[in-house]
């Protein structure tokens, strides 16, 4: 099972220096997190050659994840990392393999955006709570 993170495409302004600062801030803090590498997790990144840009820019990163136990574990430290930030930019993500309306659904519930979906719509968005818990705050 992969989990990509990515800065969403094709709106004017939505990627930029924020959404790429989020990007790496995120790829870090999940890098980061001793339980998860110890769990088994991988973080690979892609990069790409962007005009105008100093160097390589960071596309996109997957976290490969060999169970969906590891992949919620996963989404509870985004979650951890996202109510750290100051929500600036705007994050997507991509689940493949095992259980991923139940992965992409804990993603959606904290505010990411699901790159999958085309119809616009991006249930999670805007709930009580944000946290896949449906507690109330």
């Amino acid at each position: 099972m992969e989990i990509r993170f990515s800065v969403p495409q094709g709106e004017v302004g939505v990627r930029g220096a924020d959404g790429d600062k989020e990007l790496l801030s995120l790829r870090d803090w999940l890098e980061d997190d001793d339980e998860l590498r110890s769990a088994g997790l991988r973080v690979e990144s892609a990069y790409q050659d962007r005009p105008g840009a100093m160097g390589d820019v960071l596309e996109w990163f997957g976290a490969a994840c060999g169970a969906v136990s590891l992949a919620i574990e996963v989404t509870h430290s985004v979650r951890g990392w996202w109510r750290s930030r100051g929500h600036e930019g705007e994050l997507a993500f991509t689940v493949r393999g095992e259980d991923v309306e139940r992965i992409g659904g804990l993603l959606r519930d904290i505010g990411l955006r699901d790159a999958e979906r085309t119809d616009g719509t991006n249930p999670g968005e805007g709930r009580p709570g944000g946290d896949g818990d449906g507690a109330p705050r």
